[in-house]
């Protein structure tokens, strides 16, 4: 979906695009979360050198913004359903999808557990830089 905006990586006033921060492929719940979207010009979003589908930093860079998001954002080690699906403002099956395979502890969900499902199963680490996920 392309609109005239900001691109959030250099700042040009252009057409963006879009980008899912963890691609609907990946995981469809977060699909219209407005948390996993970053709008990004042409040239950083599709370009076969500096976009984000071909940039292995830059695509981390916005999965860890993603990420520090969530921390700050889930407040309590232990969330109730509704608080996730506030902070998140997705709908209930979409929620329901998210949250199938988390078991939960005295009726709430682990923090960790929740940020982990909202990020593709795969959490981002700052010392990314000898490969490990």
């Amino acid at each position: 979906m392309a609109k005239y905006g900001t691109c959030e990586e250099c700042g040009l006033d252009t057409i963006v695009e879009l980008h899912h921060i963890v691609s609907r492929k990946q995981l469809k719940s977060l699909e219209l979360c407005k948390h996993n979207f970053a709008y990004l010009c042409y040239m950083h979003h599709r370009d076969s050198k500096t976009g984000v589908h071909f940039n292995r930093n830059l695509d981390k860079k916005y999965k860890l913004r993603l990420q520090n998001y969530l921390e700050k954002s889930f407040l309590k080690e232990e969330l109730s359903r509704e608080e996730i699906k506030e902070i998140l403002d997705i709908k209930d099956k979409a929620l329901d999808s998210l949250l199938k395979h988390l078991i939960k502890h005295n009726d709430k969900y682990i923090k960790e557990d929740v940020i982990r499902a909202c990020m593709g199963g795969k959490m981002i680490l700052e010392d990314e830089d000898n490969g490990r996920t």
